[in-house]
């Protein structure tokens, strides 16, 4: 049987996804840089601010699928990976620049091929009113 990824190995990948371009220039860090399946936090600032003073939504897009690809890693080999095929969002709220965004991601169901994820994006102070919820589904793409 091939090995879920765990431990370092679960560590340098996430660590691997959060340096992708997009959300490093955005500034998306780790909820806790030694549990990244905690999730992640926008910063409401720089590129991620509209004219209106609140988050851009492909901001909160781009941490919304670093979530999501989080809440699958522990399921995957190291040979494999998750892609978005289908993604929902709702914008419920507005994030006001200069606030944090924490977008965390929660695996409901994984299949061979297929892992279903649901996010919410709140603001940190407000945890218990989203600023978004979304609904993602990914391919498990490589050997299984």
């Amino acid at each position: 049987m091939t090995r879920l990824l765990a431990g370092d190995d679960l560590l340098a990948r996430a660590e691997a996804a959060l340096a992708v371009a997009l959300p490093d220039a955005l500034g998306v860090e780790f909820v806790d840089p030694h549990a990244p399946l905690d999730g992640v936090v926008l910063p409401v600032a720089g590129l991620a601010v509209t004219p209106a003073a609140t988050a851009h939504a492909a901001a909160l897009g781009a941490a919304i699928e670093l979530a999501g690809y989080l809440a699958v890693l522990p399921t995957l080999t190291s040979a494999q990976h998750a892609v978005t095929h289908q993604i929902s969002t709702q914008y419920l709220r507005p994030a006001p620049a200069g606030r944090r965004v924490r977008v965390v991601g929660k695996l409901s169901r994984r299949a061979r091929e297929l892992a279903f994820v649901a996010v919410t994006a709140s603001l940190e102070e407000a945890p218990d009113r989203p600023v978004a919820l979304s609904q993602l589904t990914k391919s498990i793409v490589g050997a299984i």
